[in-house]
C-alpha cells in the first residue's frame, strides 16, 4: 500500500486523534502485514514512525525480540500477550499484545499490535520482593532490626525461587541458561546478602518464601 494513501486514510479522523493520545503504543497493519497507522507512543517505544507507513513490518528495523514475538503471534489464530525485553530504541521491558482485526463475519482485516512499557513496574516488583525477603529474614532470625541488606538482582531472585522448589544446581543452571560457575557466583552472593552460611539454611529460607509469610513461631534457621 502506498504510504501516502495510508497516511491520508486516518489523517483527520477522531479515531486517529484518540490513538495519538494514548500512552499505549498502537500499530495497525493490514492483512498483508503492511503498516497502516502508528501513534506517538509507538514511535517512542518501538521506533516505528510515519516514514514506515506502507512497509511490511518484517522490513522495518525493529528490535529482534519484537520481531520474534510478531512471528510467533502470526502463527496462531488467537490473540497473544507476552513480555518482551527490547534494547532498541531503548532498553525496556514491554507487555506486548498482538491479535487479528476481523469483521463481524470473521473475515480478516489485518492486525493490531499494542505495547505498554512495564519497565518500572517490573523493577518495583523485584524491589518489593527483595524487601519481603529481608523482612522474613529478620523474622526468622528473631533479631529485630538488622543492617540494611543489598538488593537482590533479578538473576539472584530467580535462583532463590528455584532453590525454593528443591531443584539441584544442575537443573537450576539449565533452567536459567547459565554455566555452573555462574550459578555458584549467584549462590555465593545470596549467602552474603541474606546472611546464610550453608545451602541447607538458604534452601529452607527459599522454601518459606514460596509459602508466603510464616504463621506463628518459626525455628531459627541455624539451630
Amino acid at each position: 500500500m502506498n504510504r501516502t494513501i495510508a497516511g491520508r486514510q486516518c489523517s483527520g479522523c477522531v479515531v486517529r486523534l484518540a490513538l495519538e493520545g494514548l500512552t499505549t503504543a498502537i500499530v495497525l497493519l493490514n492483512r498483508h502485514h503492511r503498516i497502516l497507522l502508528v501513534n506517538q507512543a509507538a514511535q517512542e517505544l518501538l521506533g516505528i514512525g510515519p516514514h514506515d507507513l506502507g512497509k511490511p513490518i518484517h522490513r522495518v528495523p525493529v528490535d529482534p525480540s519484537l520481531r520474534t514475538a510478531w512471528s510467533e503471534a502470526c502463527a496462531t489464530p488467537e490473540p497473544v500477550t507476552t513480555l518482551v525485553h527490547i534494547t532498541q530504541p531503548a532498553d525496556r521491558m514491554l507487555r506486548i499484545a498482538i491479535g487479528h482485526c476481523r469483521t463481524p463475519t470473521g473475515k480478516s482485516l489485518g492486525w493490531v499490535l499494542s505495547a505498554c512499557d512495564v519497565t518500572n513496574d517490573r523493577r518495583i516488583s523485584v524491589t518489593l520482593t527483595t524487601e519481603l525477603a529481608v523482612e522474613l529474614l529478620r523474622y526468622l532470625h528473631g533479631r529485630g532490626k538488622i543492617p540494611p541488606q543489598e538488593p537482590l538482582t533479578p538473576a539472584e531472585w530467580r535462583v532463590l525461587h528455584l532453590l525454593g522448589e528443591g531443584l539441584p544446581n544442575d537443573d537450576i543452571a539449565r533452567q536459567l541458561g547459565v554455566s555452573p560457575n555462574t550459578l555458584r557466583t549467584h549462590l555465593k552472593s545470596l549467602y552474603r546478602k541474606l546472611g546464610f552460611s550453608n545451602r541447607t539454611a538458604l534452601v529452607a529460607f527459599a522454601a518459606r518464601l514460596k509459602e508466603g509469610p510464616p504463621r506463628g513461631p518459626v525455628p531459627h534457621p541455624f539451630r
